[in-house]
């Protein structure tokens, strides 16, 4: 009888449940998206969501990079039970 082959995560799938945690900062940034257009207004705002999103990728590429294997997926399902959360509790209020 032939062995089915154990079924793996990819490193791009690790990846893309560790986007989870920029994720979640990603929500955080859009429930306080009304104080940033108070802060930096309503001109300047789509350059600063552009630089939070850009800045949010690139952080995250860089803690994947850094963070052992055995904790990227917690770290992932966390971030992105957080960002679902986030994104819920900014619908509800």
């Amino acid at each position: 009888m032939d062995e089915m082959p154990r079924s793996c995560i990819g490193h791009f799938g690790r990846y893309l449940i560790f986007s989870g945690s920029g994720m979640a900062l990603i929500a955080l940034c859009m429930l306080m998206l009304k104080p940033l257009e108070r802060v930096s207004g309503e001109a300047a705002l789509p350059y600063l969501i552009l630089a939070l999103v850009i800045t949010c990728v690139l952080a995250t590429s860089l803690l994947f990079e850094r963070c052992p294997k055995r904790l990227v997926l917690p770290i992932g399902f966390f971030g992105w039970f957080v960002a679902f959360l986030m994104l819920l509790l900014r619908n509800w209020l």
